[in-house]
Parts: structure tokens; C-alpha cells; sequence
């Protein structure tokens, strides 16, 4: 379980986040909403070490001091931020390829699954070649490749078709089913938030 607790983040004289907490176990999900600025980047950020913030952040009963996301993934906790973590001269089995080695996966790529068998047909494709949508699902797919006990998702779904989108929460109940715990940011079309086991309105 991921426990968040007395989460405050300011930037200057602005509180953005006023004592926020919550808890993820494995195998449930997430979506934190609020419209631009409302601090749902800032929430990940601070789990990341990457914004300063008053609080507590506990993986598994383990008090996480400090945190990077180097420290974070050695604890199964992965981030893929909004804008994404493609190197654009690789190709998508290149990247995805990299993604793996740095937690020694040496389990083959899934093609036949979700997002994964959505992007097959340019597994040998340069990602800078990709479209907006497609480079999305590749930087969805390098976070899914690291085998996280927690995945965190920054806005996924900004630039998704509508079906990229369906075939993306078909995924997460596949997620799901393995234990992997999912929290999301973002306010999306065509999407019923009671889907998620846990909805937070900042």
C-alpha cells in the first residue's frame, strides 16, 4: 500500500494542496480531477521528489525519506509524467527495450495485449515518426514494461483517440487483475469515473 499522509504543497504565497491523504492498495485504481492548476501534477511531483511539500510518503509500511525516482522504482513505483519519457531517435521496440533493462525484465514484450498490440505494426518505427496518440501509448507502455507494483500516470489520455482511450481501461483492469495499483490525473470525455475504485476532486 501507498499511504500519502497531511500532504501540503505551496508555491510562494499560494497553497495549492492543503492537507491531503489518501492510500492506494495493489490491484485498485485511482483518478484525481481538477481543472488546470489545481494541483494534480504537483501531487505526483511531490511523491517523486521533484516538488518541495510538507507531508508523509509510506511504500509498503516503509517511511520514504528523501524520495527520487530512481529510490521510487526500486520500490515498484513508477511515474509516467505528462510529458512523457520517449527518446525520439529510438525506435518503439528500442525504447521499450531500455524501459525493461532498467529493472532487468528479461520478459518478452507482450504483442498480442492492449497498447501493446496497438502499436505492434511500428515496433520498428523511429518514435519521432509517431503521432502525438501514439507516443503517448509508447511512453504508457515504458511505464507498464518496468513491472510497477504502483503506476502512476500523468494526464494519459491527452492526445488519445476515443478507441485508444477504450482499449487504455481495457488495459487497466488487466492491471488490475495482477496486483499492479493505478492512480491517474486528469478530466476525460466518455468516461465513467465510478469505474475507478477511488475518485479525488482537488
Amino acid at each position: 500500500m501507498i499511504d500519502v499522509q497531511n500532504l501540503s504543497i505551496r508555491f510562494g504565497s499560494h497553497l495549492v494542496i492543503d492537507n491531503l491523504s489518501f492510500s492506494l492498495d495493489c490491484g485498485t485504481d485511482m483518478i484525481i480531477l481538477g481543472h488546470h492548476g489545481a494541483g494534480k501534477t504537483s501531487i505526483l511531483n511531490w511523491i517523486f521528489g521533484k516538488v518541495k511539500g510538507s507531508g508523509k510518503l509510506i511504500v509498503d509500511q516503509v517511511k520514504i525519506s528523501n524520495p527520487t525516482s530512481k529510490k521510487l522504482l526500486k520500490s515498484g513505483v513508477c511515474l509516467v509524467p505528462e510529458e512523457g519519457c520517449v527518446f525520439p531517435d529510438l525506435t518503439v521496440r528500442e525504447n521499450l527495450l531500455f524501459s525493461k533493462a532498467l529493472v532487468n525484465n528479461d520478459n518478452p514484450i507482450p504483442t498480442n495485449e492492449g497498447l501493446f498490440k496497438k502499436l505492434y505494426h511500428l515496433m520498428d518505427s523511429k518514435a519521432y515518426s509517431l503521432s502525438g496518440g501514439q507516443t503517448r501509448m509508447l511512453s504508457i507502455l515504458m511505464g507498464m514494461v518496468r513491472k510497477p507494483k504502483y503506476l502512476f500516470l500523468d494526464e494519459p489520455f491527452a492526445g488519445l483517440s476515443k478507441d485508444a482511450i477504450d482499449i487504455f481501461m481495457q488495459q487497466l483492469k488487466i492491471l488490475k487483475v495482477r496486483n499492479v495499483g493505478v492512480i491517474i490525473t486528469g478530466e476525460f470525455d466518455n468516461i465513467q469515473y465510478s469505474e475507478f475504485n477511488q475518485v479525488i476532486k482537488l
